[in-house]
């Protein structure tokens, strides 16, 4: 067989794999194997060279934050450009855990291309807490903000980490009444 036919065939199979995985990460290598045709070694070979080559950074629970108690925000930054200041204050804060330590779970944060430059995702226990880390911000990124950064309250997730909302239909609670 052709080697660009094998290899297509592997790139089709890690595909599946990874499918698999987004679908449901708790499921083992045994009943992946057994839904896409193929044996159980192979599933686990494909996941742990997807896992040495970065492609699979981890594998997460998706929590329903509002059942929990707590509230969910996300903040919108502008910054300067790209500098080692920056970069160096970003990645300290994330090794560091900041957020974690006060009492934030930082579920999303993106560098991004368009109005604004950062999209974080998190939640706090009570408004006071969000609102101190989003003080908390604005202070350790001062030198490189254009303005002040949005924080929007969340009302409802609809989908989080490729995963819909078991509780969707709680989205008419939204709509308002008949005047």
């Amino acid at each position: 067989m052709p080697e660009n036919e094998t290899k297509s065939k592997n790139e089709l199979l890690d595909e599946r794999i990874m499918n698999a995985l987004l679908s449901d990460p708790t499921r083992s290598d045994m009943e992946i194997a057994r839904d896409l045709g193929t044996y159980r070694q192979k599933v686990w070979r494909k996941k742990k060279q997807l896992e040495d080559d970065g492609i699979i950074w981890g594998y997460t629970a998706v929590l329903d934050e509002k059942r929990l108690g707590h509230v969910c925000y996300i903040v919108l930054m502008k910054t300067k450009p790209m500098n080692e200041g920056l970069v160096n204050t970003l990645i300290k804060r994330l090794i560091e855990e900041g957020p974690r330590k006060q009492n934030v779970r930082l579920t999303n944060f993106f560098y991004v291309n368009g109005e604004f430059d950062w999209v974080l995702r998190f939640s706090a226990p009570d408004h006071a807490t969000a609102r101190r880390y989003y003080d908390t911000l604005r202070v350790i990124y001062d030198d490189y903000l254009l303005e002040k950064p949005v924080m929007i309250d969340v009302n409802m997730c609809l989908v989080s980490e490729g995963k819909r909302n078991p509780q969707i239909a709680e989205l008419h609670d939204f709509i308002p009444p008949n005047r």
